[in-house]
């Protein structure tokens, strides 16, 4: 790395020094002069070439990296080592044999996998009738519940250039390694995350610290390929191709401990939430191991799955600090994520609030925005 940026600066100073060659001939040059600009031109274009040649290596590398772990990050290897920081919420008990979401959804006919495989294959799914419904409550409840506390709503593109995906630094770690669907014909990637085409709105920008912090809450259709998943989960829509998202992306000042502070708050926000509707849930803070190349920490909250016997991850809130914004050149900020509401929190609230007939309960927050 340091050879690199070595040979990058040594280039760098003989461009600037032929260029400076360069400007000092004026006026009508004499026939030595002229061959002199000859030579310079000629030994300038070929150092420029080696110029890009060096910064493009130079660029590879420093794309490879990734953001430090804050000193308090869990020591690991994968997300088995991630530690539970807090538990909230009783298990639900049934005197039933409990069912899962899947079994439940197909009876009720309010989601539809077999329909979904032939049109599209496996890990889809209709949600349908009280399910679509039950769908953007949970959508809308969340977005403007967000918009209430002051956060900006956005709805952004579902694609993103190539290069600004390589620049949001997830596709060279095992967090979507391999994982996003692309377009190459139209040199497109479809976004993970509303995160992908939001924080790189600001791209190119020096943002006045006066102006922030700036909150945004994005609603998404979000496609991942789940790579590599397919021994796990394969029952049920845990992990599917496209799913739905709720999301929120904050913009502060390039201060570890204010960044820090507002992790906390957007973690806060997710925890309300969860409590609004009232599923039982746990937080992790997530270990070394288990941390995308951007992240300085990341909290992920889990759900109770009862059907499972387990929690099971429905939200992340992560501090990137300048890592994205040094990529998408954007000055004087720290960048942050968190998840607000995804399609997994219905998957729990069915299985969580199942009752003996077949039926469940739906949270009282959401019954004003369907048509029971």
């Amino acid at each position: 790395m340091d050879e690199l940026r070595d040979n990058y600066k040594k280039i760098l100073q003989e461009v600037e020094k032929l260029r400076a060659s360069q400007n000092q001939i004026k006026g009508k040059p004499s026939p030595e002069q002229l061959v002199e600009a000859k030579k310079i031109k000629q030994e300038l274009k070929e150092k420029e070439i080696l110029l890009k040649d060096a910064k493009e290596k130079l660029d590879s590398v420093e794309m490879e990296k990734r953001n430090t772990p804050a000193p308090d990050v869990p020591i690991g290897k994968s997300e088995d080592d991630n530690v539970v920081i807090k538990t909230v919420g009783e298990m639900p008990k049934f005197d039933f044999e409990i069912k899962d979401h899947l079994e439940i959804g197909e009876s009720l006919d309010i989601l539809d996998v077999k329909k979904a495989g032939i049109v599209s294959g496996s890990r889809f799914a209709y949600f349908k009738g009280k399910g679509a419904e039950l769908e953007f409550a949970l959508m809308y409840y969340a977005f403007h519940k967000l918009t209430k506390m002051g956060f900006t709503g956005m709805i952004p593109p579902s694609m993103i250039r190539t290069d600004i995906e390589e620049k949001m630094g997830y596709t060279s770690s095992g967090n979507l390694n391999n994982a996003y669907y692309a377009l190459p014909d139209d040199d497109l990637i479809l976004i993970s995350s509303s995160e992908h085409s939001v924080i790189p709105y600001h791209i190119g920008e020096t943002i006045d610290p006066k102006k922030l912090p700036i909150k945004y809450v994005n609603f998404s259709t979000c496609f991942r390929r789940e790579a590599g998943t397919y021994g796990k989960d394969t029952r049920g829509l845990l992990r599917v191709h496209n799913f739905n998202k709720v999301e929120m992306n904050v913009f502060t000042t390039n201060d570890e401990k204010i960044s820090d502070e507002m992790c906390l708050e957007m973690l806060s926000i997710q925890e309300e939430i969860l409590k609004d509707l009232g599923l039982p849930y746990q937080i992790v803070k997530n270990c070394t191991g288990d941390l995308p190349a951007p992240n300085r920490r990341m909290y992920d909250i889990n759900v109770w799955f009862p059907s499972q016997n387990k929690y099971r991850e429905v939200t992340s809130c992560s501090n990137c600090t300048d890592y994205q914004a040094k990529r998408l050149q954007i000055k004087n900020v720290h960048i942050l994520n968190a998840t607000v509401a995804v399609d997994r929190m219905i998957l729990a609230i069915i299985e969580n609030f199942q009752k003996a007939d077949g039926t469940f309960e739906i949270p009282k927050v959401l019954i004003p925005l369907l048509t029971l």
